[in-house]
């Protein structure tokens, strides 16, 4: 285990942890529902099964491109896409009206001219 990989996993929050955990579980039951040994997905990721096997394990070191490829061979990469989509950050849309003007001033005729 290199350094950057204990740091990483002892800096993380507990419920990320837990997240991480139960996206590998999910990864892991996809997999089986589709009748796909480790060996068989890894194949078709370009991985070997013991990255695979730390995905599934929810291990923090694994590379986000091997999650990526994972999501990509069980065809759910859509799903991962929408995480952090502008429409439901909640706290963003709040700020941004918070800081926008409370008036706009109109234009001038001379300002809108274009000769």
């Amino acid at each position: 285990m290199k350094h950057s990989d204990a740091i990483s996993k002892e800096s993380l929050p507990p419920e990320l942890k837990i997240g991480l955990a139960k996206l590998g579980e999910n990864i892991r039951t996809a997999r089986r529902r589709r009748q796909w040994t480790i060996q068989e997905m890894a194949t078709r990721m370009f991985v070997v099964r013991q990255t695979l096997a730390r995905l599934e394990r929810g291990d923090p070191g694994v590379a986000l491109s091997v999650l990526v490829s994972a999501l990509w061979v069980l065809g759910l990469e859509k799903q991962l896409f929408q995480a952090g989509a502008p429409d439901e950050d909640k706290a963003g849309v709040f700020l941004e009206k918070k800081h926008q003007p409370e008036r706009v001033r109109n234009r001038s005729f001379r300002e809108e001219a274009d000769f």
